[in-house]
């Protein structure tokens, strides 16, 4: 059942003129533009749908504190998807048909955001995605679709086989990836970028289920091939056993994981075995940094979640955060007469906004709606991620082939 988690007093829904032209638009009144959410905050991947609710709701408590957008408090209906396509297509739909919502906004990962977009094209309503990196959100190219805080896929191959040949300076890498959309989806960018840019196919490739709690097999074949640096993608549950089953079998290789498990969680799980793990960050400042602008945005999520488990604030938290107030300011930008067409206008001409230095900047515009191209390297360190000093020397490829179309 829906939730809706940020209200507008219904008294003030009567004040909106008969005949005024937000009447024309679903989910828009003179008060309010209703929103529709959703993400896990039940199955295996509950960490990423229970940050980006919390960080998302933070981000509208304030927006609708400092007045809201043109005159208009957000309100949000959000929905559990349980990491499952099916559900999320359910929850969609109800978002949509009779919650009435103006548009979209996921926090949900790959594997269920992708169950919801043939839906969303056919109903031409907007969807902002915050995590999901399966490159079908934003390719072929929708108007209605955008992926923000998160980036494609493919720009994660880029950058994760240019790292750990340049920074790592290894020509034999294996890759262990879960079976899912979205550590398949990284697996296979990074198999095809090895191939492309430096002419290196992985010395093994090895794939276990969500949920898996023995990675004794894949480790032993990835043992066997002899590796420089191991690649891993998946969770931060399944990556911390799999780090510390790897220093039991006495492998001594370097890991490299995905960006969605440089965060506290993987460290507080794998503890000492994390030591030496690298790996990419969405956002430029991690919870816990003692950076002015973090300790700020911290002491008012604690203040707003103040009996939150160990491990939060986390990434997905902070996504949410800077992705709803990117929501926000198109919604600002669009005007009084809000329409689709007009947020969509207002969502493209976002040209390295960003709410705070909490957030990394995101731009779109009308050739393509990727919001993030821009990670930051880290490395474990004393028992946390500490930033690595190293640039990508190539040229991404991800943009060329929106602006040849």
């Amino acid at each position: 059942m829906g939730k809706i988690l940020s209200l507008v007093p219904c008294g003030l829904l009567a004040l909106a003129p008969v005949g005024a032209s937000f009447a024309q638009q679903q989910g828009v009144t003179a008060n309010a533009v209703t929103l529709g959410a959703y993400g896990p905050i039940t199955g295996p991947a509950a960490y990423i749908g229970l940050g980006g609710r919390d960080g998302m709701n933070l981000a509208v408590k304030e927006i609708n504190a400092a007045g809201g957008t043109q005159g208009r408090k957000i309100q949000v209906v959000f929905e559990d998807d349980s990491h499952s396509p099916t559900r999320a297509l359910a929850a969609v739909r109800k978002l949509v048909e009779q919650d009435k919502v103006f548009a979209l906004f996921s926090i949900a990962g790959s594997n269920s955001t992708v169950g919801t977009l043939e839906y969303v094209r056919e109903k031409n309503i907007p969807l902002y995605v915050s995590f999901a990196s399966a490159p079908q959100v934003t390719w072929p190219f929708s108007r209605v679709l955008f992926r923000g805080g998160t980036t494609e896929a493919p720009r994660y191959g880029e950058l994760y086989a240019e790292f750990m040949v340049t920074h790592h300076k290894a020509k034999r890498i294996a890759i262990m990836s879960g079976r899912e959309e979205y550590p398949k989806n990284e697996g296979e960018a990074v198999t095809r970028l090895l191939k492309a840019w430096f002419d290196l196919a992985p010395v093994a490739r090895a794939e276990f289920n969500v949920g898996d709690k023995d990675f004794t097999p894949q480790l032993l074949e990835v043992q066997r091939a002899n590796p420089e640096v191991i690649a891993f993608f998946g969770n931060p549950a399944e990556a911390a056993i799999a780090l510390r089953q790897a220093k039991e079998l006495g492998l001594k290789q370097p890991f490299f994981v995905g960006a969605n498990m440089v965060d506290a969680s993987l460290l507080s799980a794998a503890k000492s075995a994390a030591g030496g793990v690298t790996g990419f960050s969405l956002i430029p400042l991690l919870p816990g940094s003692k950076d002015p602008a973090m300790v700020k945005w911290e002491t008012a999520w604690r203040k707003e979640y103040p009996n939150a488990p160990t491990g939060r604030p986390n990434t997905f938290d902070l996504l949410a955060y800077g992705d709803m107030h990117v929501v926000a300011e198109a919604l600002r930008r669009a005007g009084k007469n809000l329409t689709h067409e007009s947020f969509i206008k207002a969502l493209e001409s976002i040209d390295n906004y960003r709410v705070s230095p909490v957030a990394s900047p995101r731009t779109f515009s009308s050739k393509h709606h990727i919001g993030n191209l821009t990670l930051q390297p880290m490395i474990v360190r004393n028992g946390e991620w500490q930033q690595v000093a190293w640039k990508p020397s190539r040229q991404s490829e991800i943009l060329t082939r929106y602006l040849q179309q």
